[in-house]
């Protein structure tokens, strides 16, 4: 397996949706585009093209597709990516269910073929802080300079902002009715293929913040990313 820098990886990434939106070409700064300047880097390390596949069928669940997988030469998987563009809705249900829906397919593929799982997220950076990491409990009021607020809100229960550092949380046992509905939704939508296995849900689930952008109120940057690593 050729080795993966993931400050590199990311910075590709944001790199990317910064020239694109400097040049106008809005329209590719979605999330559907993020694969692109991922394959762009890895196929730089000269990884073949045959062993990156993008909107790979979900090998475990019926009618779901991984974003983008990396293969061994006998098309085995190695590892597997989710990606996400961090939007000023990112705060609401909708999108956390559908973040907590590409935790569980990769966690699948991680537990069940050994598959390096690994969820990306990049956006705006104003849209990465106030909608992913550090969720405001009210609105800011504009025109007023502040320190680079401490990560809070509704992901910090699943995920660290921190390099290296990793957050368990439970799943099976939740109390909390914001998060229990969006499980037990994952259930009611998702199906493995084989129709006679029970779909369940883990007991906890890890992540691992494995690389993240620099953020900074003093020197901002148009975009930004940070990659985190399901065991």
């Amino acid at each position: 397996m050729i080795p993966i820098d993931y400050n590199t990886l990311i910075h590709s990434i944001s790199y990317y949706l910064s020239y694109q939106d400097r040049i106008g070409r809005s329209f590719m700064v979605n999330e559907s585009s993020l694969k692109y300047p991922v394959a762009d880097y890895l196929t730089s390390l000269k990884m073949s093209s045959a062993n990156i596949r993008v909107e790979y069928s979900h090998p475990f669940l019926q009618k779901r597709q991984i974003d983008l997988i990396i293969t061994d030469d006998s098309q085995n998987i190695e590892t597997a990516f989710e990606f996400k563009l961090a939007q000023s809705h990112t705060k609401y249900e909708a999108e956390q269910k559908r973040i907590f829906n590409d935790l569980m397919r990769l966690y699948l593929l991680s537990k069940t073929k050994a598959t390096s799982a690994y969820f990306v997220v990049a956006g705006k950076e104003s849209d990465f802080i106030q909608s992913f990491r550090s969720i405001p409990s009210e609105r800011p009021k504009s025109n007023i300079k502040k320190d680079l607020p401490e990560p809070k809100g509704f992901y910090t229960k699943w995920f660290t902002f921190k390099a290296n550092e990793s957050q368990t949380f439970n799943i099976k046992n939740a109390s909390d009715s914001e998060y229990v509905d969006i499980y037990n939704a994952f259930l009611n939508k998702y199906k493995l293929q084989d129709s006679s296995i029970t779909l369940d849900l883990p007991d906890t689930l890890i992540t691992k913040c494995i690389a993240i952008s620099a953020l900074s109120r003093d020197f901002p940057t148009p975009y930004v990313a940070g990659v985190w690593k399901i065991e």
